[in-house]
């Protein structure tokens, strides 16, 4: 058994040095993807399959600032689970138009993708974004019989930013950070699966790491870690980390300081028995997700974990 399971971590080992890449001590890789490997496809399921879709549906109203979605699925009824796309910009700019490409090629692989906006933090301070992403969740659970969606398998993914949204929504669900009037209030928001790219899962040792203020951060949560340091706690997955958590997958680009990021967090959910993995794309850096290089992969990669633990009726 030994030997077979040392043979195993050779062969994993070999295959990352053949394509250049080691990992960083303390990281512990589960795939390393390279570009000229053809992305990842389960048999006998179209990757271009023709779309049903709606752009900019109001999901509720925040004072002046509208959360939409747009909606992207298969152009069939037959029922399919669902997938939050959120997207990134250092919680101060972005938009979900960014998104739409990879959602579009995810649910072309047969998913219910809901693409969703956010208020920023130079729009209102945490946890604004934080509730907004888990009214999205909500929001698809009440909209799931006319998007022909599965309630009760929905995952999310999410780069940067977003990443670190997707994270805090795994990671708290309907236990905390919920709002006293919740639009959708009577629909749970915890998620079944979620992908986090390039995230920030640990904002409170991020601050504290950093030789001055990040800027992001300082509006994000409204002021520097030693006047808010809970709200830097409360906003870091790592802090909130139990064992009713999700599978995870954290996926990074190759030039992207792959897996760093996850090192203590990846640790703990081993030893709360949080199914993880971590998934590294050749060639790619911060945000490339959308990038025509890097995207049929990361979605590829998208695909392979949702489907792994979403069970799509589909595949």
């Amino acid at each position: 058994m030994k030997k077979s399971l040392s043979l195993s971590i050779l062969l994993t080992l070999s295959a990352f040095i053949v394509y250049g890449f080691e990992p960083a001590p303390g990281v512990k890789l589960d795939r390393f993807v390279a570009l000229k490997d053809p992305p990842w496809t389960p048999q006998a399921v179209p990757t271009k399959a023709p779309l049903r879709s709606a752009e900019n549906l109001l999901v509720t109203q925040r004072g002046e600032i509208s959360v939409k979605v747009d909606v992207y699925r298969p152009d069939s009824d037959e029922t399919l689970p669902g997938v939050l796309m959120i997207h990134g910009g250092g919680w101060t700019g972005g938009n979900k138009e960014a998104m739409r490409p990879i959602a579009r090629a995810l649910a072309a692989r047969g998913w219910v993708v809901v693409n969703t906006s956010y208020r920023l933090a130079t729009q209102a301070p945490f946890p604004a974004a934080v509730n907004d992403v888990k009214t999205a969740v909500r929001w698809m659970r009440a909209q799931a019989q006319e998007w022909y969606l599965d309630p009760d398998q929905i995952g999310a993914v999410g780069g940067s930013a977003g990443g670190h949204l997707a994270g805090m929504i795994a990671t708290t669900a309907d236990r905390a950070l919920t709002e006293a009037a919740a639009p959708f209030g009577k629909h749970s928001s915890a998620l079944q699966a979620a992908v986090l790219m390039g995230a920030g899962v640990d904002q409170l040792a991020r601050a504290l790491e950093s030789p001055q203020p990040i800027q992001n951060q300082l509006l994000f949560f409204g002021g520097p870690v030693s006047e808010q340091r809970e709200r830097y706690i409360q906003g870091s997955p790592f802090h909130q980390l139990t064992a009713a958590c999700p599978p995870l997958l954290f996926l990074d680009g190759e030039n992207d300081t792959p897996g760093l990021r996850y090192i203590t967090m990846r640790g703990r959910m081993d030893e709360l028995k949080v199914p993880q993995q971590l998934v590294v794309i050749e060639g790619c850096a911060h945000g490339q997700w959308g990038k025509p290089q890097g995207l049929p992969h990361f979605v590829a990669e998208m695909d392979r974990f949702l489907f792994q633990h979403l069970k799509p009726t589909q595949k």
